[in-house]
């Protein structure tokens, strides 16, 4: 296979607690293996009622896609409740938070914006 080529198996990685200390990732890409200002493409699971205390990314925006259960997300004053399918970016120095309503996962993608 091609060096240039990342493949790895979800199934295959193996998860750590996230850095917010709630939760479980698996790490697909990390900013280390690529040369784009990807910071890291993870696959994040939620037990009901995990939270992730309101923060900020002073350089890098978020992206979530989320694959089952509901994640409430408060978006500086907005409150949004996401779904199987839903997709939602947040910009940089936006503050966020999220709660697991039921357990839940998804994909996450960070990337480092000026």
């Amino acid at each position: 296979m091609n060096r240039e080529i990342l493949f790895r198996s979800l199934y295959a990685v193996e998860g750590t607690i996230t850095s917010h200390g709630c939760g479980m990732k698996r790490v697909l890409l990390s900013n280390e293996e690529s040369e784009s200002d990807l910071t890291q493409i993870a696959f994040t699971t939620l037990k009901k009622g995990e939270f992730v205390e309101m923060h900020v990314h002073a350089t890098m925006e978020e992206c979530f896609l989320i694959r089952s259960g509901r994640i409430k997300l408060v978006v500086g004053s907005d409150i949004i409740v996401c779904f199987p399918g839903d997709f939602i970016r947040i910009p940089r120095e936006k503050s966020h938070s999220l709660e697991a309503l039921e357990e839940s996962a998804f994909l996450t993608i960070g990337c480092a914006v000026e």
